[in-house]
């Protein structure tokens, strides 16, 4: 038992956790680039929930057991700057965005730190989390929510998606009012940098490509429809829209590589 203790208190075994401590914040960036490009489909999301909770808490232990090495106080300065931009980008997934935030408040206060240096920088963060989340709901409000997609995800019909022949692509639609005007917009996105998780898949919509819009009342019909036709030498993927070809926009070269 007590070489057990010994080799716990090792101070290069703590060097080693804490240096390890920085896949968590890794991790952390994972999570927000996911909440910034891509929509999340969960298959059964209480599981899912747990084994978050777990990966999260299992960090705080380490990173409190660390929190006298330097490496470690460094990095409870660097968490807050992730955790804020999965607040942006992840605000009303509280289930995504509540267990990094209880992590970083104690990993904060517990790291042993320089005491004028923790209450500088923890004066700026709170400031930053009051600016920050003011500044998301005001534009929310009167412009609508920030998003990297160039795509309002709540829009999203989540009945409605027309996969490729090939299994490349996908066609998606957005539900759009401005005003007293319905419309609903049709999108191609690319299935192959979708992120397979755990119980679930987020399917990438950074980089989307607008193919049509149309008026609300076309609903009910089939506007758009896939078909697999030899162009170049190579089998493509084409869609059709009301009957009318259109190019695949992921294959549309730009003039310059035309030329």
């Amino acid at each position: 038992m007590d070489k057990v203790v010994a080799f716990l208190k090792n101070v290069w075994f703590r060097r080693g956790v804490a240096v390890a401590c920085y896949g968590y914040t890794g991790f952390l960036i994972w999570v927000a680039w996911l909440c910034m490009g891509y929509y999340m489909v969960l298959e059964n999301p209480t599981p899912l929930f747990v084994l978050y909770l777990f990966v999260n808490f299992a960090a705080m232990g380490l990173l409190v057991f660390t929190r006298k090495q330097v490496i470690t106080q460094v990095n409870t300065f660097l968490i807050p700057l992730v955790v804020l931009t999965l607040v942006i980008f992840g605000f009303g997934h509280w289930f995504i965005v509540i267990p990094p935030a209880v992590v970083m408040v104690v990993a904060f206060f517990c790291a042993r730190s320089n005491e004028t240096l923790k209450t500088v920088f923890g004066t700026l963060y709170l400031l930053f989390f009051v600016i920050g989340i003011a500044a998301y709901i005001a534009i929310n409000m009167f412009i609508g929510s920030i998003s990297l997609t160039d795509v309002d995800l709540s829009r999203r019909d989540t009945s409605y998606e027309y996969v490729s022949e090939s299994g490349d692509y996908r066609i998606v639609r957005y539900l759009q009012e401005s005003g007293m005007r319905k419309t609903v917009s049709y999108y191609v996105e690319t299935t192959t940098e979708d992120v397979k998780i755990p119980l679930g898949i987020c399917k990438k919509v950074i980089g989307c490509k607008h193919l049509h819009t149309a008026e609300y009342e076309t609903l009910t019909d089939d506007l758009v429809r896939w078909s697999t036709e030899r162009v170049d030498g190579e089998e493509r993927d084409v869609p059709y829209v009301e009957g009318i070809r259109r190019e695949n926009p992921y294959l549309v070269k730009p003039l310059d590589e035309e030329e």
